[in-house]
């Protein structure tokens, strides 16, 4: 017991954060949030997760793009299709990387058409 409570209190703090602006998902309005998962004694991004909560009904074209900047300057992107869901469909990256401090975060829907949506659902990566 008292090993396990020393492993415990040796494992790196997690930070998350999140998010959230207005946009359009299959015509209709829908809340687009992006979210960190990572570690809060740096700027380390476990994971990045990009949703849309939809107000009304069900959809299967939750289509997602996220991005930010690298310490090197070049840019992290990634794209993803939800599965069909009710209320909220979602996308989750795979980051396991560090950001530039400073860097904004973004997540946005795709339309139909490949084109990423001009609303971004944006947070700030920092020390």
């Amino acid at each position: 017991m008292a090993t396990f409570a020393a492993l415990w209190l040796l494992a790196p703090a997690t930070a998350s954060a999140q998010g959230c602006t207005q946009s359009q998902l299959d015509g209709d309005f829908a809340m687009v949030c992006t979210s960190a998962f990572g570690n809060s004694k740096g700027l380390y991004v476990d994971k990045v997760g990009v949703a849309a909560d939809i107000f009304e009904g069900h959809s299967c074209n939750g289509k997602f793009a996220a991005w930010a900047e690298l310490p090197n300057g070049k840019m992290w992107r990634k794209r993803g299709d939800a599965k069909c869901g009710f209320g909220r469909v979602w996308v989750n990256f795979s980051a396991k990387t560090k950001f530039k401090d400073g860097a904004k975060l973004c997540g946005a829907i795709i339309t139909p058409r490949g084109h990423i949506r001009p609303e971004h659902a944006s947070i700030e990566i920092h020390k």
